[in-house]
């Protein structure tokens, strides 16, 4: 390989176990009565170990259960596989992983074998000579789909690791003779922790244990497995907390085992780790089916076969370099990674904690807000068999689990971090694409109810705010995250609607085509993006010239990319801008503006050209669009950019986060020259391809093929297109055209040809209409107070407007919800006590407005002299949100339950607070809103200090308050009240300290976690 050193020893095992020739000359061979080529050496996991690319290098089968790899502690982001190819120092190795995604998780059942150290103490890197972890060298490492091998320097051990979907297979080679030792730790967890583990010594070959992880809302993942080893152990012992217990058979928080043996130089060991999330009868049935009487030569065979089977499905021409066939099919394997295999062979299996049992295999890890994308619809190309499987798992979550459709689901439990009711999307496609083995009425039942489940909530980035998207036909700006989670819902929509449109459900049909245009109300004409738009009617123009306002108002902080993100209604967006030409213009500022951003911009942006973003997913469509406007060959330009600067043969070939095959995926569809824009209207857009030939092998026996003539590093501009011979002028292509099989030829040049793909009917959505499309007003808006003080010293005078025509405006003062029995607003009236004021508009021929919420406090803000109070932080630093002057703490904007909405201060330190009010002020009081959201690190505070005085250097304790530490919390906001001396004061210093570290029930176990403030007021 290109970048790391091959491990010659291992090829030439692999040359003797296979028969067959690498290193760039690949014979044929049987494989399941199929001619395959053996494609294997081409794929190099190591591709996006390093950067933010977040793979791991280790071994696992398509779409298996284990994923056996080197595994370290989660460090930072970057190490959200549990390996970062900076690393020198390997913990171990564990049996699943999440791949490249930008969350952590998993990290189950950590084995490493070692000689000389005696201990089962894990440590640190920077303790390796104290714990069981050892040096390597990426000189000694090699890898291939299927297979991983390294150099343990400190122990100077060879391992190498294969995989079954339910077992993986270690093989180690003692190069030195003595007393080696395995050692097996359940307790290891990246971004988790381990609750409780067990351990049980069975015999003198097998040891088998599980482990407990706490989940949110009080569930409890499990993770049972064996280890059998080819020889017996002399000895074995369990330790707790790494001290040597007697006992055969150990259950508390941190239980470990050391297996010892006598080896002699040269000698090898073989050990085969089963798993099960059920009980360890699944083990030894999951063992029974798949491991026993194999051993780690004869596992690597099928497993090698395995891999071949699904890179044979795309075979590229002879004329291809090594380094894009590396590129392409590390990308292939990187596709069939995931959704993962989570059920035993008997059928049974969990979800949400609970044990179900089902005939059909059960999948999880659905990153679908990611994979709807390309890497589903890649599936439903390649390998429907495996996209049915995975559907009806989806399914069953409504069907059997009855716990509706997962946002992320991660081993059977949705963690709920991104937005959408995405599977929707990936179910609609396989629905539409006829995909074998689905029962089409439950799936679109399914579909269904999830678009109106209004339970499921992102942890990151607020809540869901379908309820508001009902009603309004847009999710409102009040929700962070709205253009977002409006567009989203939107696509999510169109499929639901094809799919209704497929079964002869009209009225279902028209309602879903109708809710998934919501996205027009969120149009500016002005500069053609979409914007935030408030229940009231008014929109939030963010300054699109920082990151600041961005992040929280989009997902990744793109609001490029979403105002692009009408993939199933191209003709309404582009009547929108004024046509096809102003729409290519707009385009054309989008990838060619360069200007910098101020702020700290989003982590999950990158591979820029312009301020389009390639190294995250809302985007992936974008240069695509060309085609809808008759200007292709712009399109093929920016294309070719992506594919040939954004992807390499090299640890850091992946621009960013390869999200569990979204990325490798798109890269995919690329090089054939064609991509799924809006994969339920089942056309592909053509793009241009990378390549001189490349045939698809599909599964109901067609072929496709793709031939490029004069293809090259610079004739990448399509000049003409033939399909089946015939001359080919439209810029799309029909799924089932694919289907059929056939062929596509394309003749490329060096310079555009501005006229292939130019005429209106080259395009997918033909001529479009000068008229401008129609946008429905579906809810009165909501009032709103024209005083816009929340604070009042006396009285506040309440003053309610509505911007819709002909409304009535109905509240209360006591928190409940107003409706129209409740006061009818005819005019201004005052307040003189703290209340809670809620209101709604009614207008005849709409539903209701949102409720407006306003929460008034007396304060004494409201008496201080102009530019008063004057306020100093101290100890800020990064990491922080908010600003660093304290004022997002004074500008009566309380926060919502989401840390993401703009309105929070938060740190990893003490807030440190000086006040200077101007004059004395009579004090009895202070309050101040604290964020509790343990999934996103963010914990209460435990302890809040106050200050006073009348000078700024004689300042006294007046308050204080101990926060009790709870072994669960809520995510709410709650507003700590501190009874102050009563008294008279100038100067104030409040101190709000953090929790501190994390505790050892949360993931956050032993680092600093967050602590979030919002209003700070004085009365």
């Amino acid at each position: 390989m290109k970048y790391f050193k091959v491990n010659f020893r291992t090829i030439f095992l692999v040359f003797a176990l296979l028969g067959i020739c690498f290193f760039n000359s690949c014979k044929e061979k049987e494989i399941k009565n199929k001619k395959t080529i053996s494609l294997v050496d081409y794929v190099d996991p190591m591709i996006g170990t390093a950067a933010h690319g977040h793979t791991f290098p280790g071994a696992t089968t398509s779409f298996g259960m284990v994923q056996l790899s080197p595994s370290n502690d989660f460090k930072s982001w970057d190490w959200c596989s549990g390996y970062h190819y900076t690393d020198s120092i390997i913990k171990g190795f564990a049996h699943n992983h999440i791949s490249g995604a930008g969350l952590s998780g998993l990290g189950d059942i950590l084995v490493i074998p070692t000689m000389g150290k005696k201990t089962t103490e894990s440590g640190s890197d920077a303790l390796v000579d104290k714990s069981y972890r050892s040096r390597f060298s990426h000189e000694t490492e090699s890898a291939r789909a299927g297979y991983y091998a390294v150099t343990l320097e400190d122990y100077n051990i060879d391992v190498e690791l294969t995989a079954t979907p339910r077992s993986g297979f270690h093989k180690y080679t003692f190069n030195t003779s003595g007393e080696a030792d395995v050692v097996i730790d359940p307790t290891h967890a990246l971004l988790e922790t381990a609750a409780e583990t067990a351990i049980e010594i069975v015999s003198d070959s097998e040891i088998r244990g599980y482990k407990k992880v706490s989940m949110n809302g009080g569930k409890n993942r499990y993770m049972y497995f064996s280890a059998k080893f080819s020889k017996p152990f002399k000895n074995a012992i369990l330790t707790r907390n790494d001290k040597e217990v007697e006992a055969l058979k150990l259950v508390d928080t941190k239980v470990k085992c050391m297996a010892t043996f006598d080896v002699q130089e040269k000698e090898q060991l073989e050990v085969v780790v089963t798993l099960s999330p059920v009980d360890y009868k699944g083990v030894e049935m999951n063992y029974e089916a798949e491991a026993k009487g194999k051993n780690f030569n004869e596992t690597l065979k099928e497993t090698t076969l395995g891999w071949n089977s699904i890179l044979n499905k795309v075979m590229l021409g002879n004329t291809t370099s090594d380094a894009r066939k590396r590129t392409f099919y590390t990308a292939m394997y990187h596709s069939f990674i995931s959704p993962n295999i989570i059920s035993d062979v008997d059928g049974r299996y969990v979800v949400e904690g609970e044990i179900y049992e089902s005939k059909k295999v059960q999948y999880s890890n659905f990153s679908t807000w990611d994979t709807y994308r390309a890497q589903q619809p890649l599936l439903n190309l390649l390998d429907q068999e495996s996209s049915s499987k995975m559907v009806n798992s989806l399914i069953s979550r409504d069907t059997q689990a009855k716990v509706g459709q997962p946002v992320w689901e991660l081993f059977g439990f949705d963690n709920a971090c991104m937005i959408g009711y995405s599977t929707a999307a990936v179910i609609g496609d396989a629905v539409l694409k006829d995909v074998k083995g689905i029962n089409k009425e439950e799936a679109f039942n399914s579909m269904y109810q999830s678009a109106f489940d209004l339970t499921k909530h992102s942890a990151v980035y607020d809540v869901s705010g379908l309820k508001d998207y009902i009603n309004y036909g847009f999710v409102t700006a009040e929700t962070g995250s709205s253009v977002s989670k409006t567009t989203e819902y939107n696509y999510h929509d169109f499929v639901i609607a094809k799919v209704a449109d497929k079964l002869g459900k009209e009225k279902e049909a028209q309602e879903f085509f109708n809710r998934s245009i919501g996205y027009r109300s969120l149009y500016n004409e002005q500069d053609g993006y979409l914007y935030p738009v408030y229940s009231n009617g008014s929109m939030n123009k963010i300054d699109i010239t920082k990151w600041d306002g961005l992040i929280p108002n989009y997902v990744s902080g793109n609001i490029w990319a979403y105002s692009a993100y009408t993939p199933h209604d191209m003709q309404g967006i582009i009547q929108l801008h004024g046509g096809k030409e102003k729409y290519g213009k707009w385009l054309d500022k989008i990838f060619s503006d360069t200007t910098e951003l101020g702020g700290a911009q989003h982590v999950d942006i990158s591979g820029f050209i312009g301020k389009y973003g390639h190294g995250d997913e809302p985007g992936h469509q974008m240069p695509y669009l060309y085609n809808y406007v008759g200007q292709p060959w712009k399109g093929q330009k920016h294309i070719n950019n992506v594919l040939t600067t954004m992807y390499k043969d090299t640890p850091d070939g992946l621009i960013n986060n390869e999200d569990l095959g979204q990325m490798s995926a798109w890269y995919i569809f690329s090089a054939l020259g064609f991509y799924p824009v809006s994969p339920a209207d089942l056309t592909y857009q053509i793009g241009a391809p990378l390549q001189e030939l490349a045939t698809i092998n599909l599964e109901n026996g067609n072929q496709f093929l793709i031939k490029a003539v004069n293809c090259s590093k610079e004739n990448f501009y399509v000049q003409s297109l033939k399909l089946n011979g015939k001359e080919y002028n439209k810029t799309f292509m029909e799924h089932k055209t694919i289907m059929t099989g056939g062929t596509l030829e394309f003749i490329m040049g060096s310079t555009p040809n501005e006229f292939w793909g130019a005429t209106e009917e080259s395009a997918s959505i033909g001529k479009i209409s000068k008229t401008v499309p129609k946008v429905i007003a579906k809810a009165a808006k909501s009032p709103y107070d024209t005083n816009t003080n929340y604070y009042f010293s006396e009285t506040h005078l309440v003053s309610l407007e509505s911007a819709g025509e002909d409304t009535e405006i109905y509240y209360t003062l006591d928190g409940s919800e107003p409706n129209k029995k409740s006061q009818k607003y005819t005019e201004a009236f005052k307040i003189s006590k703290n209340c809670m004021l809620k209101a709604i508009a009614i207008e005849r021929g709409l539903n209701s407005s949102k409720i407006y919420e306003k929460q008034f406090f007396k304060s004494v803000f409201p008496l201080l002299k102009t530019g008063f109070p004057v306020i100093r932080m101290n100890q800020w630093g990064g990491p922080s949100y908010g600003e660093a002057d304290g004022s997002m703490l004074f500008d009566e904007l309380t926060g919502s339950k989401s840390y993401g909405d703009a309105k929070w201060t938060g740190l990893k330190k003490s807030f440190d607070i000086e006040i200077d009010l101007g004059s004395s002020q009579l004090l009895s009081n202070m309050s101040v809103g604290v964020l509790y959201d343990t999934a996103s690190w963010i914990f209460p505070a435990s302890k809040i200090e106050v200050y006073g005085g009348e000078t700024a250097n004689n300042l006294k304790p007046i308050g204080g308050k101990s926060l009790q530490e709870k072994s669960q919390y809520n995510k709410e906001v709650v507003r700590q009240i501190l009874k102050l001396d009563k008294g008279n004061y100038r100067y104030l210093k409040i101190v709000i300290k953090p929790f501190g570290l994390g505790p050892d029930w949360h993931g956050s176990t032993g680092k600093k976690v967050w602590l979030f403030i919002d209003e700070i007021n004085l009365f």
